[in-house]
C-alpha cells in the first residue's frame, strides 16, 4: 500500500519536523463543526478548501483560551530558552495570566507564532528576574538558585527550533481533530447501523458508508507504510475492534487524507490575520507542510 502524504507524529528529523501527541482543546476555540466536515470530505474525497472559515486568533474572545491550543510548542521553546521543565511551566504561567488580565494588548496583527513569540521571550526574562530576585532575597546571602543564561537565540520568528515546534503543534491538532471526527462517525454509525456488516456493498451510495476508521486508517498506513494492505487491516482491526477487510481500508483511505489536510488547512488558517488562500499556502510552505496536500485538489 502507498504511503499517504502525512508525516509520521512518532518519528523527527531536521528535514522531517514531525508531530508529537498531546494539546489543549479548550472550549471557544474556534473549531469547525464535524458536520461541516464530513459534508465537505464525502462530497469530494480529494479537494481541500482553504480559508473556508473566516475565524483567525486575532477575533478570539479568550486571547488565553485560544493560547492554550497551542500549549506543547511553547513549553518546548520555553525550555530550550530556559534550560529546564520547572522554570518553562513557571514562564508559562506568567503568560497566560499576563494573557488573561490583558488579552492581546492591541497586538493581535499578522500571525500568532509571530506573536507568541514575543510573549515567550518577555515570560522567559520574567523568569529570570524571579529567580535572580529570590537569590538577593536569600537570608544568608547565598543564592539558593543562579539565574539561567538565556538561550534567546531560539526565541526568534524565523529560528530553527520555534518554527519546528509551531509545526508539530499544527499537525499535533490536526491528528487529534481527525480522532474527534472518527469518533463522531464511529458513534452516528453504530447508533444507524450502517457499520454492522464491515464490508463494502455494491448497492449502497458512497456517501451512505460510514468513515468511522479514518483516523486508525491514516495513523496505521503512516506508520507502517511498507506493510501489505491486509496486515493493515488486521492491526486497525485490533484498534477498532471489529473485523476490517483490506478494501475498507483502500476505500477509508482517500477519505483520512483529504480530511487530515483540511483540518489541518484550517488550524493554519486560525493562526493567521487575515486568512486567505495565498496567505494560508505561504505558510503551509514556510513551515514545510506541503506534504499533507500532495495529490490532493487544493483550491482557494
Amino acid at each position: 500500500m502507498n504511503p499517504p502524504a502525512v508525516s509520521n507524529p512518532s518519528a523527527s528529523s531536521d528535514a522531517e519536523m514531525s508531530s508529537r501527541e498531546g494539546q489543549s482543546h479548550p472550549a471557544n476555540s474556534g473549531d469547525l463543526t464535524s458536520s461541516s466536515i464530513r459534508s465537505s470530505a464525502l462530497s469530494t474525497s480529494s479537494e481541500v478548501r482553504l480559508s473556508r472559515s473566516q475565524q483567525t486568533w486575532t477575533g478570539a474572545g479568550s486571547a488565553a483560551g485560544f493560547v492554550l491550543r497551542y500549549l506543547p510548542p511553547m513549553r518546548r521553546l520555553l525550555t530550550d530558552v530556559l534550560g529546564s521543565e520547572s522554570d518553562a511551566d513557571r514562564a508559562l504561567a506568567i503568560l497566560i495570566s499576563h494573557l488573561v488580565k490583558s488579552g492581546y494588548s492591541g497586538h493581535a496583527k499578522g500571525r500568532l507564532r509571530d506573536f507568541m513569540i514575543l510573549g515567550l521571550r518577555s515570560a522567559a526574562k520574567a523568569r529570570a528576574s524571579e529567580i535572580e530576585s529570590k537569590a538577593k532575597m536569600s537570608s544568608e546571602g547565598t543564592a539558593l538558585e543562579s539565574p539561567p543564561e538565556l538561550d534567546l537565540d531560539s526565541a526568534k520568528t524565523e529560528s530553527r527550533p520555534w518554527l519546528s515546534y509551531w509545526r508539530d503543534g499544527l499537525l499535533q491538532r490536526a491528528w487529534r481533530a481527525l480522532e474527534r471526527e472518527q469518533h463522531c462517525e464511529r458513534t452516528r454509525a453504530n447508533r444507524t447501523g450502517d457499520a454492522a456488516s464491515g464490508s463494502l456493498s455494491g448497492n449502497a451510495e458512497a456517501n451512505d458508508l460510514p468513515h468511522d476508521l479514518v483516523h486508525d486508517v491514516l495513523r496505521v498506513v503512516t506508520d507502517h507504510s511498507g506493510e501489505s494492505s491486509e496486515v493493515i487491516a488486521g492491526r486497525i482491526a485490533e484498534l477498532a475492534e471489529r473485523s476490517v477487510s483490506a478494501a475498507e481500508v483502500k476505500r477509508q483511505l482517500p477519505i483520512a487524507r483529504s480530511l487530515f489536510a483540511q483540518l489541518l488547512a484550517d488550524e493554519v488558517s486560525l493562526t493567521l490575520e487575515a486568512a486567505d488562500a495565498e496567505a494560508i499556502q505561504a505558510e503551509i510552505r514556510k513551515l514545510g507542510l506541503q506534504k499533507a496536500f500532495a495529490g490532493l485538489q487544493v483550491k482557494a
